[in-house]
């Protein structure tokens, strides 16, 4: 089941999606008001750019791509052809038009050009309106990133309890953002301060820390409620956790995201601490070396809730086999 084609076109293109809307939440709350403090960490701002604009581009072309993947995986599920035959009989472009995961995907595909013309505009226009092209780029990714709710289980049915279940859906997508996603280039951007040590440097790290610190305390308050909102629907009882694959599963991503919420709190309140009160001694470089190792022990963790929920979204869950079963 690991090596589904569909897991696996799933998992890529949520961690593209992530790593795109991560990128882009990044520099506008904490890389921006950072560069407005005329922060001196002159090479290791130019190697975080160069660094951010081959992650946005590989990111985004990666996202389109296996969303057009996806999409014809599910064709050739509904129809049972192989992948050309859904290409060459119209298959594909059948889903894509008449159906409503088709529907979700045109709006996803035409969001993802659209932040692909904005970051475009965006390097071609002067700093004031690149600031509003950047908070725009922001709705814009988060939008891309939480339409991903109508490709998941919180898609289906109909009335209040659907629109609160995709609701939480699409809050939790874009916390994973919030957090996961702006982990890897606050990770770069700490191994670039690091490397290059020019004045400032500790400095430098311990208010992008800081700050990603804050974003994440909020990310975790979303994800957690949201979280809890989404299994109260999937579920079906507590019992379900033990009792199905999918309870197991589900819990497994809880346990996983709890070792992410712990090594946060160990950040938070022994590093960034040493951070902060002894910026130039020698032990600034081994706890910013440490907040390197733990960022970088996150984002593995992420990578596999990420893995675990594509097996999740296409397993059916534990309240519609616990109905079955009655």
């Amino acid at each position: 089941m690991l090596i589904d084609p569909l897991i696996v076109v799933r998992d890529l293109h949520l961690a593209s999606t992530i790593a795109v809307a991560g990128v882009i939440f990044f520099d506008l709350f904490i890389a921006t008001p950072l560069r407005r403090t005329g922060s001196p960490s002159t090479k290791a701002g130019v190697a975080l750019q160069s660094s951010r604009g081959k992650i946005l581009w590989i990111g985004l072309a990666l996202s389109i791509v296996s969303a057009l993947a996806w999409l014809c995986l599910v064709s050739m599920r509904i129809v049972h052809e192989d992948f050309n035959d859904v290409l060459t009989d119209g298959t594909a472009w059948l889903v894509l038009t008449q159906t409503q995961f088709g529907l979700a995907w045109q709006m996803r595909l035409l969001l993802g050009v659209g932040l692909a013309a904005c970051l475009l505009m965006q390097r071609a226009t002067g700093s004031r309106v690149a600031n509003v092209l950047a908070i725009f780029a922001s709705l814009l990714a988060a939008a891309y990133l939480g339409s991903l709710a109508f490709a998941g289980h919180g898609a289906k049915g109909l009335g209040l309890e659907h629109n609160i279940h995709l609701a939480a859906d699409f809050l939790h997508l874009i916390a994973a953002g919030l957090w996961l996603g702006a982990l890897a280039p606050l990770l770069l951007w700490l191994v670039y301060l690091c490397r290059f040590q020019e004045n400032g440097w500790a400095s430098a790290a311990a208010r992008a820390a800081g700050s990603f610190s804050l974003i994440g305390i909020f990310a975790v308050g979303i994800l957690l409620v949201s979280g809890l909102v989404n299994a109260a629907f999937l579920l079906g009882g507590m019992h379900s956790l033990i009792n199905t694959p999918y309870g197991r599963l589900l819990l497994l991503k809880v346990v996983l995201f709890a070792a992410m919420v712990g090594l946060a709190g160990i950040n938070r309140q022994y590093l960034l601490p040493r951070l902060s009160s002894d910026l130039h001694a020698d032990g600034s470089s081994v706890a910013l070396r440490w907040l390197i190792r733990s960022a970088l022990l996150e984002i593995a963790l992420g990578l596999a809730i990420v893995c675990i929920v594509g097996v999740l979204g296409i397993m059916p869950p534990a309240a519609d086999m616990a109905a079955h079963i009655h």
